[in-house]
């Protein structure tokens, strides 16, 4: 894995930009980082659209977050010793984040999973913003829900194959937990469990097949455990059950407070950069902490 040597962190100067912040404020502690702070403000089309607005409203608006700008850069060095640059761009939210992304180029993009229309609760949902850069950002997204900023003890890497991209996951997932634990998972199920049975196929023939899914799920999880940082506690788990609902449970099972998914499945077609696969977009609009979606 490439040391962390550029992060992205995008606020809204909302209460979900602030975690995004103080996350990115640790990992750049954490790996000796450079940090680069970007706020989105509105431009005069985006803040008129729909609605009664004088040029002074939008003056003020614009030139309002010049001070909490600050006062985020002065938070981030008084609690992680952490000096990080700052810009702030019109636009749209989405399009200024990926145009920095691919401006800067940094090894981790951090936001918040949602900005300042949440409810005040952590939970399950996405914003708008971070909807639209699961297609965009193609650099590892960090998506933070959790409110505290300490260093993560317990990852959860979710994994369908022991190619590459699980590779990735694992390296990153057991990476950012040092001396702590991952749980590597592997859900499997046996497709087409009640035809079989409509068709007469025999209970044993179904055990055995299901025996055999639960081997080939075994050598999947423990065929990427090469890929973990050598100072972590890595454990392997094949679990039988729906993709979705089996890292849920299992999310609750260990208590991490970051999983890791691939952005694409295994069946993903060529070219399809941008896409990202059904399981791992509902595990991410699930789960209830941070999410880091790797390419």
């Amino acid at each position: 894995m490439p040391i962390l040597k550029r992060i992205l962190v995008a606020t809204d100067l909302s209460a979900a930009g602030h975690r995004a912040v103080m996350r990115a404020g640790q990992l750049a502690r954490q790996w000796e980082s450079g940090l680069f702070l970007v706020h989105a403000r509105p431009d005069w089309t985006l803040f008129a659209r729909g609605r009664p607005a004088s040029q002074d409203s939008y003056q003020d608006i614009a030139q309002s977050a010049d001070k909490p700008l600050r006062e985020v850069l002065a938070d981030l060095e008084a609690k992680f010793g952490v000096h990080a640059r700052c810009d702030s761009r019109l636009g749209k939210a989405s399009n200024v984040i990926a145009a920095m992304a691919a401006e800067h180029e940094p090894h981790l993009v951090v936001i918040g999973a949602r900005g300042e229309h949440e409810s005040g609760e952590i939970g399950p949902c996405l914003g708008g913003t971070a909807l639209k850069l699961l297609t965009r950002v193609e650099q590892p997204l960090l998506l933070v829900r959790g409110a505290a900023a300490a260093v993560y003890t317990t990852s959860l890497v979710a994994v369908d194959t022991a190619g590459g991209l699980s590779r990735r996951a694992v390296l990153w997932g057991s990476a950012l937990v040092p001396q702590g634990d991952c749980h590597v998972v592997h859900a499997y199920d046996l497709p087409y469990v009640e035809r079989m049975r409509l068709r007469g196929v025999s209970e044993a023939v179904i055990d055995g097949r299901m025996r055999l899914a639960h081997e080939e799920a075994t050598t999947t999880a423990q065929g990427v455990l090469g890929a973990a940082d050598g100072a972590v506690r890595v454990q392997s788990h094949a679990v039988r059950g729906e993709p979705v609902a089996t890292v849920l449970a299992e999310i609750g099972r260990h208590a991490p407070q970051l999983v890791v998914i691939g952005k694409r499945g295994p069946q993903a077609p060529p070219g399809q950069h941008g896409v990202m696969g059904g399981v791992g977009f509902r595990i991410a609009y699930q789960a209830l902490i941070d999410v880091l979606i790797i390419s």
